[in-house]
């Protein structure tokens, strides 16, 4: 019966294709050759199908040998990644990290990170939020998650008091719109004046109150970054992007960069940081998230693509 089957039956199989011999398998699996040869036997009776083909000299794997061996390397690896998962929690390891990060983060940054995060950390699970324009930061003040990757907390002052937060970069906006697009057309800085007659795409967002920086009185909101992004490509208006999204649309023609007098070069660059409340204790995951950010996140080239946006004068 299967449930009887035992990990000292499988890895005793494991080891006899490892080795290609029963008789090496008991030595490397520091057993009795009658032994191995017993398990092996009993492993046989308790799923109804025999492993081996013992009509030659040498016994050799049966099809089903193959399938269950498979399988065998499966169970045998999985139980290996529980008891060094649980062994790194009965050492101060986290058995989880959830990670909010605000759309305007580079996406291939925040790739590199998690995937340095998978190699030092292989047994720790990971939970990542990509959240709205004010949505990360709110997930960690309501302990939803351990860490948040935000934009200008500063801005919030009053909200980030129960949390520390470190630097870890900045992402350059900028203004664009078709190239077919009026506005496109016109060579000198743009004013308000400019831009009345023509439609702004902006963020929206669950998390915080309705958008505020208007420099039009035709504005669409839409709460999906991408869809704006596209719909930005489409000619339905101008808006504000991060550069690195839009990077290859510039570069291609596509879009062309907006010069606005009304928008400082200050408003035209948003600070990130690495944000988590500063009464959670740190494990060692998250700390290496924390001071990794930096290298991975502010680094990150200007052509990643992520089509996003802080909205301006509130916290993304």
């Amino acid at each position: 019966m299967l449930d009887t089957v035992t990990l000292d039956q499988l890895r005793m199989l494991v080891a006899i294709d490892e080795t290609g011999s029963f008789t090496a398998a008991a030595k490397h699996v520091q057993r009795a050759q009658s032994a191995v040869s017993h398990a092996i036997r009993t492993l046989e009776a308790d799923i109804g199908v025999e492993l081996f083909d013992r009509s030659q000299r040498k016994p050799s794997l049966t099809a089903a040998g193959e399938a269950v061996l498979a399988e065998a390397r499966s169970v045998l690896s999985r139980i290996d990644h529980l008891k060094a998962r649980a062994r790194g929690m009965a050492a101060g390891m986290e058995g989880e990290v959830t990670f909010a990060v605000s759309v305007v983060a580079p996406q291939a940054g925040l790739v590199r990170l998690l995937d340095r995060f998978r190699q030092e950390f292989p047994t720790c699970g990971l939970r990542l939020f990509v959240e709205e324009v004010g949505g990360a930061p709110q997930l960690v003040l309501d302990g939803r998650a351990d860490l948040g990757l935000v934009g200008k907390p500063s801005l919030k002052a009053h909200l980030f008091e129960p949390m520390e937060s470190v630097a870890v970069g900045s992402v350059e906006i900028v203004a664009v719109a078709r190239s077919d697009h009026p506005l496109a057309s016109r060579h000198s800085r743009l004013a308000e004046a400019d831009l009345q007659d023509h439609r702004q795409l902006v963020p929206t967002s669950r998390a915080l109150p309705r958008y505020q920086n208007r420099l039009v009185n035709d504005v669409w909101e839409v709460a999906d970054l991408g869809t704006r992004h596209q719909m930005i490509l489409a000619g339905l208006g101008w808006g504000t992007m991060p550069r690195h999204s839009v990077a290859a649309d510039l570069e291609a023609g596509r879009l062309v960069p907006l010069d606005i007098s009304a928008r400082p070069d200050e408003a035209m660059r948003v600070p990130l940081f690495a944000i988590y409340k500063r009464d959670a204790a740190l494990g060692p995951a998250r700390r290496w998230l924390v001071e990794q950010m930096e290298m991975e996140i502010g680094t990150s080239a200007p052509s990643e693509a992520l089509p996003v946006e802080p909205t301006p004068g509130t916290t993304p």
